[in-house]
């Protein structure tokens, strides 16, 4: 059975269409004044495609709309996307002054190359879209400070094949800075092997997502902050220092996925 087509997407593409006719631009015109092939365009307006938000923003721009016309809908489809359990820690994420992320298994999503999060979604495209937008917290004027801790374990884990693997694992090393540090703990040396984990700092408050085997739990409870920061500290103590790392997942990338 097909996937079910997003009513938001439908919308958004109605209404590029429609301020488009407006306008009195053909879709072949319009396309090439974006830089995008009409089939593209027609993707996009017959509700098939997720675009990315700057490319939303550029149709606004190039059909001199209000802003907001076409973003206000885009906004929309995170809703449909994200898994409702999932929404209340990117509401926190999004506002964090400090992430602390432990990956057992899996890349983070913050971190993740399109191939390798299209990869891990299976395709669809929407929810790879909404993972690749999560990121866009990287690039704000003032970024969080953030601190990564990778099992070795991810680095082996074929996800899409060689080529995507490389890729992510390249730039994985390439991204890593003092104010975004990746970190990789040996499997053998983690004192944590169950279960994913993230801190936030948000207005000088922690509050941690946790994966399960069946979903993820947003908490700020002390208790589970403790236990959590506890195990951030002894996992952080154990892994490799940064420049270690960044040496390992290159020579990872090259060796295994070449």
């Amino acid at each position: 059975m097909g996937r079910q087509t997003s009513p938001t997407l439908v919308t958004l593409g109605r209404l590029v269409r429609t301020y488009r006719d407006a306008s009195g631009i053909l879709q072949k015109d319009l396309a090439n004044r974006l830089g995008y092939s009409d089939g593209w365009l027609s993707n996009l307006e017959t509700g098939q495609l997720r675009p990315r938000g700057e490319q939303v923003a550029s149709i606004e721009e190039t059909l001199s709309l209000p802003r907001g016309a076409l973003m206000a809908v885009y906004d929309q489809l995170d809703n449909e996307c994200l898994p409702l359990w999932f929404r209340p820690w990117l509401e926190e994420e999004q506002r964090a002054s400090v992430v602390r992320s432990f990956e057992l298994a899996i890349i983070p999503g913050l971190l993740q190359t399109v191939g390798y999060a299209r990869a891990l979604l299976q395709d669809d495209e929407p929810a790879v879209a909404a993972r690749i937008d999560r990121q866009a917290i990287r690039q704000r004027e003032v970024p969080p400070a953030m601190y990564f801790v990778i099992d070795e374990a991810a680095l082996y884990q074929d996800r899409g094949g060689p080529k995507v693997m490389h890729e992510q694992l390249m730039t994985l090393a390439d991204i890593a800075s003092p104010r975004l540090t990746i970190q990789v703990v040996r499997s053998t040396a983690n004192p944590r092997s169950l279960g994913a984990f993230t801190i936030a700092t948000v207005d000088g408050n922690d509050v941690a997502y946790v994966e399960t085997a069946v979903r993820g739990i947003v908490t700020s409870g002390r208790d589970d902050l403790a236990v959590l920061s506890e195990a951030w500290e002894s996992i952080k103590a154990n892994a490799m220092p940064q420049n270690e790392s960044i040496e390992f997942i290159r020579r990872t990338a090259e060796e295994r996925w070449t």
